[in-house]
């Protein structure tokens, strides 16, 4: 059995929260995404937004209102909200992308209700299912495509809840970097260069070093859609 809550001196270091003098916080439910990118939606009720001040006002609200991630509504107020993921609020009309800030703090920032409907997923891994391409996503979802060219660190944005794919992003020379892990996090560059388990970024005048596994592309000339505050 999951346990509903963790002690607040091991939660991930990417929560923004108090440590001492409270000794719990709720646990996220298991998830596809490794718990550092990850929280529970009643931390981000009350820690994130202030809209609540105990686990009962957050089990009343999720009931009694609309909560929307990804254009799924949530019934559980352990529900792991994701890096990248859309939380709306329909009642109020606002909606929020949970990103990564350069401070390696996961944050939520304001988008508009066009960029609401839509999510970006790194492909991490891509298989063949009875002939049918697999690709597996950051998040830990496993989507099936007909289309056979994405390739292992490319970015699709698509369309929530439908899953369709809007744009294909390859991971290639001249395509902008996100870093969401490692000492660079929260920074955005063009890739210079792609080595074999590394690339070279540059931003603003810095040129550094760092793994693929910590790059999300977010775009060509600019993101395609907004990941920063």
């Amino acid at each position: 059995m999951v346990k509903r809550h963790l002690k607040r001196l091991n939660a991930p270091k990417t929560w923004h929260i108090q440590r001492r003098g409270i000794t719990f916080i709720t646990r996220s439910n298991p998830g596809g995404m490794k718990k550092e990118l990850t929280m529970p939606i009643a931390n981000i009720l009350k820690y994130e937004l202030g809209l609540v001040q105990s686990i009962r006002d957050t089990k009343h609200l999720i009931k009694t209102e609309e909560i929307i991630v990804n254009g799924k509504r949530v019934a559980d107020y352990r529900y792991p909200v994701c890096f990248t993921d859309v939380v709306t609020f329909p009642k109020t009309n606002s909606n929020y992308r949970l990103i990564i800030d350069k401070d390696s703090v996961l944050k939520l920032i304001p988008v508009s209700k066009e960029e609401a409907g839509l999510k970006i997923v790194k492909i991490i891994g891509k298989s063949y299912v009875q002939k049918k391409l697999q690709l597996n996503l950051l998040d830990g979802r496993n989507v099936f495509f007909e289309k056979q060219h994405y390739k292992v660190n490319d970015s699709l944005i698509l369309t929530v809840p439908g899953q369709l794919v809007k744009e294909h992003l390859k991971f290639e020379k001249d395509m902008l970097a996100l870093l969401y892990k490692g000492k660079h996090t929260g920074k955005i560059g063009t890739l210079l260069e792609v080595k074999k388990e590394s690339v070279i970024i540059k931003e603003g005048d810095e040129v550094f070093e760092t793994k693929k596994d910590y790059v999300l592309i977010v775009g060509k000339d600019k993101p395609a859609i907004k990941m920063t505050k």
